[in-house]
C-alpha cells in the first residue's frame, strides 16, 4: 500500500493514503464475526467538514468496533472536473484496502455508505475501477443517504453553493461561478448528449455489473430535503425494485437537512442502517 500520513485535522485514529482518501484500520481485524462487516466504506457528501463526517465514523466504531473503516471524501472539482481515470488514480490505496477485504471465503465484508450526489458520483467510480470479481462477492449492503436525485440546474446550483469556502470572494461571487459551470455541463448533455455526473451516478446505482441484485440497500431521505428531492430518491428505490434487486427499503422521514437526517431521527436512522447490514448476512 501506499505510504500514508497521520492527517493533521482529521478524524482521530484516521491516516491520509491519497487526498481526500483516509482509512482507520481495525486491530483485530481477524476476530470479527460474520455478522458484521470488516470494512465500512463512506464516500461522503461534497465538502463535508470532517467533524460532521466523524459523527457517522464514531458511531460506526462504537457498533462495529472490529470494523475498519475507509473515508472517500468529495469536492467540487471532482464533481466538475473529475474523470474515472482520475479518479481511478486516486482511488489506488483504496482499492488495495478493499481487496484485502474481499475474500471470496468470506464474501459480503464490506458495508458502502453514500451520501448525496457527490458520494454516488464517488460510489460509482470506485466500483467501476475494481475488478468485477471482487464486486460480486464484497458488498454485504449499501446505505444511500440523500441520494441520489436528479441534476436538474436549480437544485444543482443549491448544493454546490452550499459547499463552496466560506471567503468574501465566494459570498460576493459564488453562485454565479456555479451558476455557469452548471449551465455548461447542461448544455453540455442537452445538445451533445454527454450526461452529467449526477445522471451517470444514478445509472451506475442501478447497474447489476457494479452492484450484484443481491446486495440489500436502504434508501435515508426527508420529505424537507431542498438539494435532493423525496420524489428522486423514492423513484430510484422503486427503479431497483423493478430492475429486480432483491432487498430495497426506503425510509422517508417527515423532517430532516440534507445530509443530517441523524439530528432529529438519530434513532431511526441508525435502526434502519443495522437492519440493511443484518439482511446482507445471508451467503451467497
Amino acid at each position: 500500500m501506499a505510504s500514508s500520513q497521520v492527517t493533521p485535522d482529521a478524524l482521530p485514529g484516521f491516516t491520509r493514503l491519497t487526498p481526500g482518501v483516509l482509512l482507520h484500520n481495525s486491530s483485530e481485524p481477524s476476530s470479527r464475526s460474520d455478522s458484521s462487516p470488516s470494512l465500512i466504506i463512506l464516500c461522503t457528501w461534497v465538502s463535508a467538514s470532517r467533524r460532521n463526517i466523524a459523527k457517522y465514523t464514531s458511531h460506526y466504531q462504537m457498533l462495529y468496533p472490529l470494523a475498519s473503516l475507509l473515508v472517500i471524501e468529495s469536492t467540487v472539482k471532482d464533481m466538475v472536473f473529475g474523470t474515472d481515470n482520475s479518479q481511478a488514480k486516486r482511488f489506488a490505496p483504496a482499492r488495495e484496502v478493499i481487496l484485502a477485504h474481499s475474500n471470496p471465503g468470506k464474501p459480503r465484508s464490506v458495508l458502502l455508505h453514500i451520501f448525496s450526489n457527490g458520494g454516488s458520483q464517488s460510489a460509482g467510480r470506485l466500483l467501476v475501477s475494481l475488478p468485477q470479481q471482487a464486486r460480486q462477492v464484497m458488498l454485504r449492503a449499501i446505505v444511500l443517504d440523500s441520494c441520489p436525485g436528479k441534476g436538474t440546474l436549480d437544485r444543482s446550483v443549491e448544493a454546490m453553493v452550499v459547499s463552496l469556502p466560506r471567503t468574501w470572494f465566494f459570498r460576493v461571487f459564488g453562485r454565479l461561478i456555479v451558476y455557469l459551470l452548471c449551465v455548461f455541463v447542461m448544455v453540455m448533455d442537452e445538445v451533445f448528449g454527454v450526461e452529467n455526473v449526477v445522471t451517470v451516478a444514478g445509472r451506475r446505482l442501478l447497474d447489476d455489473e457494479l452492484i450484484p441484485k443481491h446486495v440489500p440497500r436502504a434508501y435515508l431521505y426527508s420529505r424537507t430535503d431542498k438539494m435532493v428531492w423525496c420524489q428522486d430518491v423514492k423513484e430510484h428505490a422503486d427503479q431497483a425494485r423493478q430492475k429486480g434487486y432483491a432487498h430495497v427499503g426506503d425510509v422517508m422521514f417527515e423532517q430532516g437537512q440534507h445530509c443530517a437526517h441523524i439530528q432529529k431521527n438519530g434513532t431511526e436512522y441508525w435502526q434502519a442502517v443495522n437492519s440493511v447490514i443484518r439482511s446482507g448476512g445471508t451467503k451467497i
